[in-house]
């Protein structure tokens, strides 16, 4: 028996490699260089790729005032995703995170209220865990910017 190749048959696999082809297109490769530095920022803060937003604004003048801006808007938000991505078994590596971007959000704006609240949120759930504490380093952070943990 000889089976007869029809090409109809296969034209579904073309849209089927292309969706797989930009799902291994990384977010970065979606910034559109058209856009303004801070629309960037916010497409990279959408894409929880924070990594490469804060390696964006390094390159920056940080006595920028917009510049100082995005880095508080993307510490923060850094922070946040650490915070409320759930995986228990690395709760402390999350909160560790949390309060090392919640130190540089306080290093550049002293008063925003969501880090302080949320720095003092997570230092009072670790005084209800015995013997569990943040990283010394970190602690060392939180002291440079006024808490006395």
């Amino acid at each position: 028996m000889f089976m007869k190749f029809s090409a109809v048959k296969y034209l579904w696999i073309i849209p089927f490699i292309l969706v797989l082809a930009s799902c291994n297109q990384s977010e970065s490769d979606l910034i559109n260089e058209d856009l303004t530095l801070s629309e960037q920022v916010d497409v990279l803060i959408d894409n929880d790729d924070y990594e490469t937003a804060l390696s964006m604004l390094d390159s920056e003048d940080r006595d920028d005032p917009e510049i100082r801006l995005l880095l508080e808007k993307t510490h923060l938000n850094y922070a946040m995703h650490s915070m409320n991505t759930f995986d228990e078994t690395e709760m402390r590596t999350r909160m560790n995170n949390a309060l090392v971007q919640f130190t540089e959000v306080l290093r550049i704006n002293p008063q925003n209220a969501v880090a302080i609240e949320q720095v003092q949120q997570i230092m009072d759930i670790y005084e209800t865990i015995p013997e569990r504490h943040p990283d010394p380093d970190v602690i060392e952070g939180l002291r440079e910017v006024g808490f006395d943990y």
